[in-house]
């Protein structure tokens, strides 16, 4: 029941030029104006940022835009069922099933039909397994629409998580309805307000609900920090680095029919200690001059100059809280006030959202690179103070539900990769934050290997050994430096006949600091997992771009500006790290390698020849080829090896650094070699 959304290219869009505006704030482009009710198009530039809004209008104790997945997302794409939504629903109520069935999977009630017409249906996911059998999402949409609903809103039955992806139904076709996936929380409250016999109405809109005097946040559009989770000892109390500097602003969006003035953002920055009590970190706001128009829709307020250091005694959660103020009173002010959370950790790293109470990291949606091919992907962390070691890696991967008669994990395992990032290194440059072909040094390596408890979407664990010899966590962690990048690598053994995809935050977008901060003058940007499809850099047949920023060269810090926002939100691999913070207390183990490997010539230019020699015949041996910029190659798989020798191709290679990892017996081990022309 798990759709698999493919990864799809971010295209690079020919926008006029940025120009900044009065006391500081930024316009990122001109989008025009927008018709209420007509087809989002590309002309309509908006529709790249803010897509499809799916909103409580009433009661206001509810009220707001809500986090969703949609069956269809209007694009065309491969996978998509339902309708589409091409003319907006405008405070439309809801009809829930309170007497027949919740969860939809039967035909409803003549009761429960002659209400729902011309309503919106608002089901359960589910059951969950322990309390009945589950139906699928095409089968409830399908009840609904059989009773009249114009359109199909399902709340995430499971406790705490998100909306996801919805596969077709292979049983239940013919819908025409729009359908969409709210979390479980959301999908609570509206419960709650609905049982006890207040009316609910939502919208479901291109842009705006009509109103005259509306200002809201871009979905996804205010700047968020470093991490959504760090070590409390990364941040102290004074002294951070620039790459933990906190910029205030985001992306706001007049979704009303006339101008408004006296446009104002204003941010509070807090800290609660765990167990103790909020204080205020920092304040800030940002003026918006002359009017906002409707012709220009969408503006980017941030104020050059406004970056500022956080600290953080200890463990604990910081809240940013964004709100709107404008001149006129605002017609739907649920949209005008917006909080960011993130938190400082006894040991755990996370980009993206995670889950404290289950120690996961959080994942809604699911993606691959395009091809179903091998790829390497994850995220980039920076350790501002050293002393511990990196110990283990959590993740998650799928397999497209749709796909029967494969085993999960086609090969049994795959390999995690960590990269030192010695940014400025090539050429004697300057920290540029551009990852360059000679600038990702390995320095840890995990091997997971696979049994039937790691089933699709279960969050994995692995530990990591500094020793790429052998690959064995007891020859020694990773120890993470000061003042240095982390690249965390997930290599997804993925094939076109059994595709698998990574896990992703789903919900949160780095692209608001990243473009904010890059209007600000800063040096040293935090790039998250932006990849631009197309812009390969150095393997020239690969289809996957460079995973901790999009390309090798400086093409995404000349059009930072040109990305579809919303394409990007939610893209951040659910990929997190844990720090041993006591790691004297771990004598390494001396561990014999898992070969006796050389290279020769190396460096290479038209051919490398690999002496691999195993203490005993082994069944299968992997030879895999990554790049400098941790991109997969190439692999060969031999079986029945003892002694081996065989020659690579490197004459079509690119000149640059490369890793060869061979992995047997469920372990792995790494050799570098360069290639000249």
């Amino acid at each position: 029941m798990k759709q698999i959304n493919l990864f799809k290219a971010l295209m690079l869009l020919a926008f006029i030029s940025i120009t900044g505006i009065a006391n500081g704030q930024i316009h990122p482009l001109a989008f025009g104006s927008y018709t209420l009710g007509t087809t989002a198009t590309t002309s309509n530039w908006y529709a790249n940022y803010v897509g499809l809004r799916v909103e409580v209008v009433n009661p206001g104790v509810i009220a707001g835009s809500k986090n969703y997945k949609a069956a269809n997302s209007g694009t065309g794409a491969t996978g998509d069922w339902g309708g589409a939504v091409t003319t907006p629903i405008i405070n439309m109520p809801i009809f829930m099933d309170t007497t027949s069935d919740s969860f939809g999977c039967t035909s409803f009630s003549t009761a429960a039909m002659a209400t729902m017409n011309g309503k919106i249906a608002v089901i359960w996911r589910g059951p969950l397994p322990s309390a009945g059998t589950p139906c699928d999402f095409g089968c409830k949409a399908l009840n609904a629409q059989n009773a009249g609903a114009i359109a199909c809103v399902l709340i995430n039955e499971y406790p705490g998580q998100g909306p996801v992806g919805m596969a077709a139904s292979t049983t239940c076709t013919g819908i025409t309805i729009p359908v969409f996936m709210i979390s479980n929380l959301d999908g609570i409250a509206i419960s709650a307000q609905y049982r006890s016999g207040v009316p609910v109405n939502m919208t479901i809109t291109q842009w705006g609900q009509n109103f005259a005097n509306d200002l809201g946040f871009v979905p996804g559009g205010a700047a968020m920090w470093h991490n959504y989770a760090i070590p409390s000892n990364q941040l102290g109390n004074s002294g951070n680095p620039e790459q933990y500097n906190m910029i205030d602003g985001a992306f706001i969006a007049n979704f009303g029919t006339v101008a408004q003035t006296g446009v104002s953002l204003k941010t509070t920055t807090s800290f609660t200690p765990t167990g103790g009590s909020t204080t205020s970190q920092h304040t800030s706001s940002v003026d918006l001059t002359p009017a906002f128009s409707v012709a220009d829709s969408i503006m980017a307020m941030f104020k050059v100059g406004s970056e500022y250091s956080l600290s953080a005694p200890g463990t604990g959660r910081f809240d940013i809280n964004y709100v709107i103020e404008h001149d006129l009173a605002d017609d739907f002010p649920s949209d005008n006030h917006l909080n960011v959370s993130f938190y400082t950790t006894d040991s755990l790293y996370s980009k993206g959202t995670y889950n404290f109470s289950n120690n996961t990291p959080s994942r809604t949606i699911y993606e691959q690179f395009g091809g179903g091919t091998e790829y390497i992907w994850g995220p980039m962390y920076y350790v501002a103070n050293g002393g511990t070691n990196l110990s283990s890696v959590q993740y998650s991967i799928a397999m497209n539900s749709t796909t029967s008669g494969y085993p999960f994990f086609p090969n049994g395992s795959n390999n995690i990769y960590v990269f030192k990032w010695n940014d400025g290194t090539v050429g004697g440059a300057a920290a540029d934050s551009i990852v360059e072909n000679g600038e990702l040094e390995l320095v840890g390596l995990g091997v997971k290997n696979y049994n039937s408890a790691d089933t699709s979407e279960a969050t994995l664990w692995c530990q990591i050994s500094s020793d790429l010899s052998s690959g064995d966590p007891l020859a020694g962690q990773v120890p993470l430096l000061p003042n240095s990048w982390y690249y965390v690598a997930i290599d997804v053994v993925s094939s076109t006949a059994a595709p698998l995809f990574l896990g992703c935050d789903g919900v949160n977008s780095a692209y608001p600091r990243i473009f904010g901060r890059f209007h600000n003058g800063g040096h040293l940007l935090d790039y998250n997992n932006f990849v631009l499809v197309g812009d390969l850099g150095i393997i020239s047949d690969s289809l996957q771009g460079n995973p901790p920023v999009p390309a090798g060269q400086t093409a995404f810090i000349s059009s930072v500006d040109s990305f579809v926002y919303s394409s990007m939100l939610g893209v951040i691999p659910a990929v997190s790290m844990i720090a041993n913070n006591t790691p004297n207390s771990v004598k390494p183990s001396p561990v014999k390698p898992l070969a006796d490997v050389n290279l020769f010539p190396n460096p290479a230019k038209d051919q490398l020849n690999v002496s691999a020699s195993f203490d005993k015949a082994e069944p299968t041996v992997s030879y895999e080829i990554i790049d400098g910029l941790a991109r997969f190659v190439s692999k060969e798989i031999h079986t029945n090896v003892k002694d081996d020798i065989y020659t690579i191709n490197t004459s079509k290679l690119a000149a640059g650094n490369y890793y060869l990892i061979i992995n047997a017996e469920g372990k792995a081990m790494a050799k570098k070699f360069v290639v000249t022309k």
